[in-house]
């Protein structure tokens, strides 16, 4: 439970307060059945070192504001669940059930009695701090950003850099923001250098926007935070690779909060031992367009991805602002019939999380993952933040709106590229065309065999984006892949220009040369690596 939610809510005592707990029931007691209840549901921000501004983890806490809890319990407010009942569970699900509703109710009723002392079970024994236990590293943005009192939200992504420590696999990660004006976060790779240069090239810490640029998530997770969410504990089998190549890049929704405030989260992870085996894949839906007029109670937007493999769909996360009210997600199957997915009716920019399916959905080839949003701009939306409303489009600030969802998928080792391809065609088709997606496009194809779009996706990446070395390297791969080395030299020599020190660069040159004949010029591009990286 999360006191912003409380504040300004007028909401009628409860009826069953006035008219007692009913006759011949006992009345629940805290020591019973309200601290179990509330010890499973409440405490994990609700502790005296979580993200709630208070705690409720003895009789008292929850006492003193008794009447408070039952009305914010009764009208479904607290604990924070937006999803409808549905016949796809989540393994996240923080609601409570009507029965034990009804328990809150009938213990406020009776006057929040505490029961025997001595029965009272200990409370969880919450690690400090972070709540998955003591990480194997912390990493922190090395200053405090300042945040302006007043002013428009910033999108702004920071660079960290995790010290160096070979390659390791991360089973899960934390982030802890610090501050009360991070209204989300998310965490993304990159392994080439392009945020540090996007970084060194703004005089304030980071750099701006909702795009992180090439910085990507890593190994197809979404690696989202929002105010109440619990960390993911590990899963066998499904870890991401950090290594002394790889960037840290933080993207930071921030609000401000009408006074001046620092910023200075910090990310913990936890290492396994085990390299992931299982493929994970994410796919955005959404994004189209909008252009909502003042008034317009119920602009709808749709859209709608047919796969083109067989895959488990193990979570969404929907995003949208203030505007929107009621969103749904379905599956269509290839024969017919319709499945639910998620489903919400009173959205609430505040309160956005990740559903996490209870048992991943499978998902035939050729089914259509299909979602709907509903829009309200009229001045009877009570969450509408312009007074009066004001014509609202697409855009990165929180007064204007989006509407998306992130599909987690789980994909079989051989549909991974084929999934990947559909991903970023659609992305091309709704207007992406930078040299990330380009790259990302040509590695997809490449890994299938499919040398000549992935050439021409390669030259089309690098003719965007010159600098990109890993566009070069890879263009240069391909080329030999096809049996073209002479084709290969160019690419090759450009990615050394760049990157004179880049082993795989002088590799690849060492291979070119040697496929050419000229193996004097192959055998000193294998001396420069070795002299950079012995080890190599």
């Amino acid at each position: 439970m999360r006191s912003k939610v409380h504040r300004g809510i007028a909401l009628p005592l409860l009826a069953v307060v006035a008219a007692g707990c009913g006759r011949g029931r006992e009345a629940p007691t805290f020591s019973r059945d309200v601290a179990p209840l509330v010890y499973r549901r409440c405490t994990s921000c609700h502790r005296p070192d979580g993200s709630a501004p208070f705690p409720l983890v003895t009789h008292r806490d929850l006492a003193r504001r008794a009447e408070q809890i039952g009305r914010v319990v009764e009208h479904r407010i607290m604990p924070p669940w937006k999803a409808l009942p549905l016949p796809a569970h989540y393994a996240n699900d923080r609601s409570l059930t009507a029965q034990e509703i009804d328990l809150v109710r009938r213990w406020v009723a009776a006057g929040a009695p505490v029961g025997d002392p001595g029965q009272v079970p200990p409370p969880p024994a919450w690690p400090r701090g972070w709540q998955l236990g003591t990480p194997d590293l912390v990493v922190r943005l090395p200053a405090p950003y300042a945040l302006a009192a007043e002013g428009r939200d910033v999108y702004r992504n920071f660079v960290l850099r995790p010290p160096p420590g070979g390659t390791r696999f991360v089973a899960a990660w934390e982030f802890r923001p610090d501050s009360r004006t991070v209204h989300h976060a998310i965490l993304n790779i990159d392994r080439q250098g392009w945020a540090r240069r996007k970084d060194a090239e703004d005089r304030e810490p980071g750099y701006p926007g909702m795009d992180p640029g090439q910085a990507q998530s890593p190994d197809g997770f979404y690696l989202v935070w929002t105010p109440g969410k619990v960390p993911s504990p590990p899963a066998p089998g499904t870890a991401w690779t950090l290594d002394d190549t790889t960037d840290l890049v933080l993207q930071l929704h921030l609000h401000p909060t009408g006074k001046a405030e620092e910023v200075q989260p910090s990310v913990a992870f936890w290492f396994t031992r085990e390299p992931p085996t299982r493929p994970r894949l994410s796919l955005r839906i959404g994004d189209v367009p909008l252009d909502i007029p003042p008034g317009e109670r119920r602009y709808r937007i749709t859209d709608r991805v047919t796969l083109p493999a067989e895959v488990r769909l193990l979570g969404l996360f929907p995003h949208a602002h203030y505007l929107a009210t009621r969103m749904r997600c379905w599956v269509e199957e290839p024969g017919g019939g319709r499945r639910d997915l998620l489903a919400i009716d009173d959205w609430d920019f505040n309160w956005q999380d990740e559903y996490v399916f209870a048992e991943p959905v499978q998902l035939p080839r050729g089914a259509t993952v299909a979602m709907e949003f509903l829009y309200d701009n009229s001045a009877d939306n009570p969450r509408n933040p312009s007074r009066p409303p004001r014509r609202v489009q697409t855009g990165e600030q929180s007064t204007d709106e989006m509407g998306n969802i992130t599909l987690q998928l789980a994909p079989e080792p051989a549909n991974v590229e084929v999934l990947r391809e559909a991903k970023y065609r659609r992305q091309l088709a709704g207007g992406a065309g930078d040299a990330r997606v380009q790259y990302n496009l040509g590695n997809a194809l490449f890994r299938q065999g499919k040398l000549d779009e992935a050439i021409a996706r390669y030259r089309r990446a690098v003719e965007l984006d010159p600098a990109l070395v890993v566009g070069h390297l890879n263009l240069a791969a391909a080329l030999m892949a096809r049996g073209t080395p002479a084709e290969a030299v160019a690419p090759c020599q450009r990615a050394l220009a760049l990157r004179p020190r880049e082993v795989r660069a002088l590799l690849l040159m060492g291979g070119i040369y040697e496929a050419l004949g000229q193996t004097d010029l192959a055998a000193a591009q294998a001396r420069k690596a070795l002299e950079i990286d012995p080890a190599f």
